[in-house]
């Protein structure tokens, strides 16, 4: 996993620049990401009901995972990562192996730094229940001569494991952070101690599990204005790309954020014992720069360099930056929805040099 490794804050671009005259570039300034492994077994009585997997093929799982992503990792590749990873998140790796020409020596080195999980918990649903996913509870350590090291921090990573054609991909790795440690909820527990699936387009009070990435997206395109998310440290971040849009600009170009497709269009939703639900999905925003007249052009940042072919030193009269991002949030057992971790990767640039005079 190749960004916000340790971090569950947004990994941002350096912003564009807009001249009427001179020419400026800045690098941006980009997170990385990695990965542990000890399991934790929840005491439950044995049921008849048989689970999508065993705890221990769970945990192979995770093993297999981190061996396949510290490799790819290591060459910085892209076809090796995609035996580990898929969705949403495998795009963002691939999309910061483009970037890492452009970024700094030691970032990408430490950012890409051998890993391991620990402290797992396994919550496997029911093989009933039809689900092809299920949910662990980690915290992330560093991989030191071959056994894991010290922790990144306090934090409380969730990954989601989803069934492939050839296997198992982690395709969402989203975190609790600092203080907000606290939230981290109870997962809902069948009597055999399965994990209990809620279904992402049925409401909790008001709010459906499905209508988080959409109030995500929000806070890029209107700046959280009318949104029912709760005040979080990644709402306020969120929010700040739209409400800091026009800065560096000079009054030189328009800019604004789009909705669009997402990437994978995944929807994770695992009941809470509060009667609440935690989620985790992916979504996606255009960032548009538009020059505002023919004196004026765009620069592009290094960080979107390395995805232009031709000419990426020229001056632009258009710029679109395409975002993938994956979220973490809860909707409470009132329907009250509130989003903890966002991760926002670059994985695509267009640009449009001004016309020949």
């Amino acid at each position: 996993m190749a960004h916000t490794a340790r971090s569950a804050h947004i990994a941002r671009a350096t912003r564009i620049g807009v001249f009427a005259a001179a020419v400026l570039s800045a690098a941006a300034s980009l997170t990385g990401c990695s990965t542990a492994d000890k399991a934790a077994e929840h005491a439950g009585a044995a049921s008849a009901e048989k689970p999508l997997l065993s705890k221990a093929e769970a945990n192979k799982t995770i093993d297999a995972y981190q061996k396949a992503n510290n490799q790819a990792n290591a060459k910085r590749s892209a076809s090796l990562m995609a035996k580990a990873e898929g969705g949403a998140v495998l795009a963002m790796d691939q999309a910061y192996f483009t970037q890492i020409p452009a970024l700094k020596k030691s970032d990408v080195a430490r950012n890409l730094a051998p890993f391991v999980y620990v402290n797992r918990t396994f919550y496997i649903p029911p093989a009933s229940s039809k689900a092809n996913w299920f949910l662990v509870r980690t915290q992330g350590a560093h991989l030191t001569h071959g056994k894991p090291g010290k922790l990144w921090s306090k934090d409380i990573r969730f990954l989601v494991f989803k069934r492939s054609g050839d296997g198992w991909r982690m395709v969402v790795a989203r975190d609790f952070e600092g203080s907000e440690v606290a939230k981290v909820p109870h997962i809902a527990l069948d009597k055999a101690g399965l994990m209990k699936v809620a279904d992402p387009d049925t409401n909790i009070g008001k709010t459906a599990p499905s209508q988080l990435p959409n109030l995500v997206t929000d806070l890029w395109v209107t700046g959280g204005h009318n949104t029912p998310l709760t005040a979080t440290s990644a709402r306020r971040i969120g929010s700040s790309w739209y409400n800091e849009r026009n800065d560096n600009l000079d009054d030189h170009a328009w800019v604004d954020f789009k909705k669009t497709a997402p990437h994978a269009g995944d929807v994770f939703a695992a009941n809470t014992a509060d009667g609440g639900a935690l989620v985790l999905s992916d979504s996606a925003v255009d960032e548009t720069f538009l020059a505002k007249d023919l004196q004026s052009y765009i620069n592009l940042g290094d960080s979107d360099k390395p995805f232009v072919e031709h000419t990426p030193d020229a001056h632009m009269t258009k710029v679109v930056r395409h975002y993938v991002q994956t979220e973490l949030g809860i909707i409470s057992a009132a329907g009250k929805p509130a989003v903890y971790s966002i991760g926002t990767q670059l994985t695509k640039v267009d640009a449009t040099p001004t016309p020949d005079v």
